[in-house]
């Protein structure tokens, strides 16, 4: 192994094997029709530039009933997110080369997309106008966190691939 690699910290070697990854588009989403647009301009965006396209379904558990056990309600939230990508994806990836993953994930907003950004070779970040606008807080902090283009997704779209 050569000697600078040996040296080299974790973060260095996060950012190597950024290097020589395949370029992807981050699309984050929360089923609601803006972020189906986005999704839309995202896998569009994904075959022009023959990258990769990582859907991430950030999601909270505040909302759980007294007493219920996390575990269950994480893969109940799961198989739901799941459930509702697939009908989104049978269309929209029916006839298209482009390749994609898609992942339900709890955590904040801004915190999966750092993760995202910092495991990967993420090209930019696409979300709907819509979560934007019910997160404003969450998407200044992430404009200030985030070192590549934060691309926000009008609704109604016009697209012109």
């Amino acid at each position: 192994m050569p000697e600078e690699l040996k040296e080299t910290t974790l973060q260095q070697h996060y950012q190597i094997l950024k290097t020589v990854t395949r370029p992807s588009i981050l699309c984050i989403i929360d089923f609601s029709e803006s972020s189906t647009q986005a999704l839309i301009w995202a896998a569009g965006m994904a075959a022009h530039l023959s990258a990769h396209l990582i859907i991430v379904h950030p999601h909270r558990l505040n909302q759980l009933v007294k007493n219920e056990d996390r575990v269950l309600a994480k893969k109940k939230m799961d198989i739901e997110a799941t459930k509702n990508f697939e009908q989104v994806a049978k269309n929209l990836f029916k006839n298209s080369s482009v390749s994609y993953d898609f992942q339900s994930e709890i955590g904040f907003i801004q915190d999966r997309v750092q993760e995202y950004i910092r495991k990967n070779n993420i090209l930019l970040v696409a979300m709907g106008k819509k979560l934007m606008t019910a997160n404003k807080e969450t998407v200044d902090e992430l404009m200030e966190q985030i070192d590549v283009p934060l691309v926000i997704i009008p609704h109604p779209l016009r697209l012109n691939f």
